[in-house]
């Protein structure tokens, strides 16, 4: 857990608590809060410890969210950015990417195909990506990489390559990587993905789950077939159909 400072504002701490157990549900509005950005800036205010230092930081991470690859900014060169603003770039919490898998017979393992979408390109970094290379990947934010953020030599990885090995070595700690905060877009998509995801669990009898009421279930499909991302560009038209073809197989489904 983060230390706190003796100068975090009474609004923040507050914040903080009602985030640190995010045992939401898929469908509650603040699911995986902790993955965006606005997480990110919060994170950063609260542990910079100085109030004067909490301008100049808000004001480094808002240009190094601008950074195309984070290695670029190298935290091992001196004067790198402090760690407070790194943990406004980068996140230790995992995603659930249970919506993104093919179905099948395991329970557990199950997913609806769900396409990455949007998804697909959010940045993962790691100290160790290679099977090839002794040493288990950690998270640049690890204690056993000296929490000491992103650096030149690290790998970059994207949820498409994490969803498409299955021979990476990670630490079970803090499970191998850091990922990018979430866009307000990219957040938006894995919420309505794992609604999306739930509603199918349900109807399938697969989410262990009393039933939903079929009226709620209809205005919630009609919700989700009308999402789009906020960039157009991370929509492709196969991912669109695809969507769309799920949410037709649930209507039916409804219908029965």
């Amino acid at each position: 857990m983060a230390r706190r400072s003796w100068n975090t504002p009474p609004e923040l701490e507050a914040r903080e608590a009602q985030l640190s157990g995010r045992g939401q549900g898929v469908h509650d509005p603040n699911f995986g809060e902790g993955l965006g950005l606005a997480e990110g800036t919060r994170r950063t205010l609260l542990q910079t410890y100085a109030t004067e230092d909490r301008n100049l930081n808000i004001r480094l991470l808002a240009l190094a969210r601008g950074a195309d690859d984070l290695r670029s900014l190298d935290a091992g060169r001196p004067g790198g950015l402090p760690v407070a603003v790194w943990h406004g770039l980068l996140t230790e919490d995992r995603l659930s990417l249970a919506p993104f898998r093919q179905p099948g017979s395991d329970l557990w393992r199950s997913g609806s195909g769900l396409p990455l979408g949007p998804l697909a390109a959010v940045q993962l970094y790691t100290t160790n990506a290679s099977p090839l290379i002794e040493g288990k990947g950690h998270s640049p934010l690890c204690r056993h990489a000296h929490e000491r953020a992103v650096v030149a030599g690290d790998d970059l990885l994207t949820v498409a390559d994490l969803m498409a090995r299955t021979d990476f070595d990670w630490c079970s700690k803090c499970g191998g990587y850091a990922i990018r905060r979430l866009s307000d877009s990219q957040l938006s998509y894995y919420r309505a993905a794992h609604q999306l995801h739930d509603i199918k669990q349900r109807l399938d009898g697969k989410s262990g789950s009393p039933a939903t009421d079929t009226s709620m279930v209809i205005t919630r499909l009609e919700e989700l077939a009308a999402w789009s991302p906020v960039d157009e560009e991370q929509w492709c038209g196969s991912d669109s159909w695809q969507w769309q073809d799920t949410i037709r197989e649930l209507r039916r489904k409804v219908a029965m």
